[in-house]
């Protein structure tokens, strides 16, 4: 055979190798980046790195990270924070990027900020944010939130800067741009209104916007949801369903979560929580249409023994994940596998989140390989 019909047999059109690519781990596609110039310039394409993320979103079974003291933890292996850092909080997973915060300090608010892509073995430092905050002031607070702009294609990061009840400063990093950007358009006055308090912890991203329930007045008795448009950098407000709008329980700040199912904005009641010997009861709340208040429905109500913590939230089969109070004598409950979650961050750094291999940040110039 000569060379002329070996090299034919050899030659594989382009849009075939991109069709088999496509379907390799992310781990594998960077090991074929060194095969030759072609592959690298075809993997390292942001429509190669979209269509990767499609596929795997669409076909593969989802992981999960669950981050807190339970036995039901898939553990982060080895994130790149220096070992000056005195720990660590996951913030949020968004395709494959987990947003990481620590402080070498423990007197000062989380400052060391990263975008972590553990597939690709690869992340990102953000630059030191513009308000630092010294937590020696007990009314000191400080949030991150961590959310995906679809119409930009970008990865953005949220940080709220309170004191006590009092927001003092709103401030925002795109990994497009590089850079923060204090907000001028200002959140409603009564967000910092219990920051620190559970379940105000709690917030879930719907429709790239983020949201957050709040009481509207420091004394008052009337609960809001506010939302975040990840797009736009605006806030807004969302009413909450009318059965569930004022505050009636003695411990109301630990009796409504809010969260996401099967796409939808979602509110979990709970009442009986702190009564001994009493079975706790759930009413689920869904907005069935974004932004119409008339769309709220009560999906339904159910019962369960005190011995769970908090609520997980949902998980991609839309059944609700509980953690297990570990204090309690009772044994945990015989739940589920925490497997193929889609859900909502929870109390204190206990996360259940939704977590796909992804090729983001392979050709980010400012990305760290280790």
């Amino acid at each position: 055979m000569d060379s002329t019909s070996s090299s034919k047999l050899t030659y594989i059109p382009e849009e075939i190798v991109r069709e088999i690519l496509l379907r390799l781990p992310a781990k594998s596609l960077v090991m074929c980046i060194a095969v030759c110039k072609s592959w690298s310039f075809l993997i390292k394409r942001c429509n190669f790195i979209d269509a990767h993320l499609s596929r795997k979103l669409s076909f593969q079974s989802n992981h999960q990270i669950v981050n807190g003291a339970a036995d039901y933890i898939t553990e982060l292996m080895n994130p790149p924070i220096s070992n000056e850092n005195t720990g660590f909080d996951m913030v949020q997973t968004r395709n494959g990027l987990i947003c990481l915060t620590c402080s070498k300090d423990d007197d000062i608010a989380a400052t060391d900020i990263f975008l972590w892509n553990p597939s690709i073995r690869r992340y990102v430092v953000l630059p030191r944010p513009n308000f630092i905050v010294y937590l020696k002031n007990y009314y000191n607070i400080v949030r991150h939130y961590f959310g995906y702009d679809s119409h930009t294609n970008d990865y953005k990061v949220l940080r709220c800067v309170s004191n006590h009840s009092t927001l003092v400063a709103v401030e925002i990093y795109s990994l497009a741009r590089g850079s923060w950007k204090t907000l001028t358009a200002s959140a409603p006055a009564y967000f910092g209104l219990g920051a620190a308090t559970w379940p105000f912890f709690y917030w879930t991203v719907v429709n790239d916007a983020l949201h957050w329930v709040r009481v509207r007045e420091r004394r008052g008795k009337d609960l809001v949801i506010v939302s975040f448009d990840i797009s736009t950098e605006l806030f807004g407000e969302i009413m909450m369903p009318q059965g569930v709008r004022k505050i009636d329980y003695p411990y109301v700040d630990c009796n409504i979560w809010i969260s996401k199912h099967k796409g939808s904005v979602a509110l979990l009641e709970c009442s009986n929580m702190f009564i001994e010997s009493s079975e706790t009861q759930f009413h689920l709340w869904v907005m069935e249409e974004y932004g119409v208040v008339e769309s709220w429905t009560k999906l339904y109500t159910y019962s369960m023994a005190e011995y769970f913590l908090f609520s997980l939230g949902f998980n991609i089969s839309h059944e609700h994940v509980f953690m297990p109070d570990i204090r309690k004598t009772l044994p945990p409950p015989p739940l589920k596998s925490l497997g193929n979650g889609e859900s909502q961050k929870t109390h204190r750094g206990d996360i259940m989140d939704f977590f796909v291999e992804s090729l983001v940040l392979l050709g980010h110039p400012n990305a760290i390989s280790y």
